[in-house]
């Protein structure tokens, strides 16, 4: 049957081999997991008043690429993605066309010009933070990915005549939302959580969604629902990107359970496995790494002190006391964080000053959530430690505000 296929191509983090409970259900709304969606409605495209259009004359492909070209424009052609374009458009933009690994191609459009002209709706886009504020007590979860998110929203007429495109095989335009332009993520957040209002347990993070339930009849429940209202306006899922039913899940480079989070073991096996910097670029790389696990790393902005004043450096030299301080930082990574829980007891902040940077860290019951760190700027290093210490203790409240406000502390 395709339902057994589906379960056996859902990658589980955890031990367990299947879903009996959920085949039902799965089966049920098996079509979800195939082709892409198609979400109620189209979208309009507001520009800056006296925007000036701009028309590309199509940019040159390489001979090798041209049927790689032709076929990804038939395909996409076919699934009315794009439309060909006879008419005259004001706007015409550039294509860019992207070799992918597998020896395809990814085609995108470069408007460069009309996201200059265009009137972004900057909708809020929730953070990280924002997804796991609420997941205390959560034992299962469920991860679904929205098939080509974009493509599943609708241009109206006008907005798709923006989108015209110039290709040596003449001009295209897009019927749904492209990849590229700076609305494009406004709008889908905003038509997901339009879609998906008003049912628990769930967190929206962009074309990501959790479901996640303190137990498995909680969980199942609430994936019934999500699954219903998917169906009902056009959502589909990339099934090999989702998660069923799990214990753990990997989400946005992190792992979460019930017993909180941890870093992704992928990343950590990455910068463990990071040869030397050789260049002030390699070393910005592994600094851009370490920042993403702040959250991690106690004192991150006094640790990493000599490698940021390495990328400052005039010339780039690594010495021993760049390795010593490389190796502290990677053993000083902490493997597992509790989740906030508001119902919980008084919550503790602790506070650090150093004569290079602050810390912080937010925790109950000897439970941390969190750390956070910034460096010192040249006049604030002037400061006495007093108020260093007194400075540590503002920028703790202010990091963590949206947890400490109205508790005791």
């Amino acid at each position: 049957m395709n339902l057994v296929k589906l379960v056996l191509n859902i990658d589980a983090l955890d031990d367990s081999k299947s879903t009996p409970d959920l085949e039902p259900l799965l089966e049920r709304y098996k079509e979800l997991f195939s082709g892409i969606g198609k979400i109620q409605g189209k979208c309009e495209i507001h520009l800056k008043e006296g925007a000036v259009p701009t028309a590309y004359p199509a940019r040159k492909v390489p001979i090798a690429m041209r049927e790689k070209l032709k076929q990804e424009l038939n395909r996409l052609e076919s699934l009315r993605i794009i439309e060909k374009v006879e008419e005259p458009t004001e706007w015409v933009n550039s294509m860019v066309l992207v070799e992918k690994k597998d020896g395809g191609v990814r085609l995108c459009i470069d408007p460069v010009d009309l996201n200059k002209a265009i009137k972004r709706p900057h909708y809020p886009i929730p953070t990280f933070e924002d997804a796991i504020s609420d997941l205390s007590g959560a034992k299962y979860f469920s991860k679904l990915d929205a098939t080509s998110g974009y493509w599943s929203l609708v241009l109206s007429k006008s907005a798709s005549d923006l989108t015209t495109f110039n290709t040596i095989y003449g001009r295209y335009r897009w019927r749904r939302y492209p990849f590229g332009l700076i609305s494009a993520q406004d709008e889908f957040q905003r038509k997901m959580e339009e879609i998906f209002q008003g049912l628990k347990g769930l967190k929206i993070l962009v074309d990501d969604l959790l479901i996640y339930g303190a137990t498995r009849e909680e969980h199942n429940r609430r994936l019934a629902k999500v699954l219903e209202r998917a169906r009902q306006k056009g959502v589909k899922f990339n099934r090999s990107k989702c998660q069923i039913a799990v214990q753990s899940v990997c989400y946005f480079g992190h792992i979460i359970s019930n017993a909180g989070i941890k870093p992704d073991p992928e990343k950590l096996r990455t910068i463990n496995e990071m040869p030397t910097p050789k260049s002030k670029e390699e070393l910005q790389t592994l600094l851009g790494m370490l920042n993403f696990l702040s959250r991690y790393i106690p004192n991150l902005a006094t640790q990493n002190q000599p490698l940021r004043d390495l990328i400052k450096a005039n010339e780039f030299e690594w010495k021993e006391l760049h390795t010593t301080c490389l190796n502290q930082l990677k053993e000083s990574i902490v493997t597992n964080l509790a989740f906030f829980d508001s119902s919980g007891p008084t919550l503790e902040l602790e506070v650090d000053a150093s004569k290079h940077g602050l810390g912080a860290q937010i925790s109950a019951n000897g439970k941390i959530f969190a750390y956070a760190s910034r460096s010192l700027s040249k006049s604030e290093q002037n400061y006495s430690q007093l108020e260093k210490e007194l400075f540590a203790i503002v920028y703790g409240c202010r990091h963590y505000h949206h947890y400490l406000y109205g508790r005791k502390v």
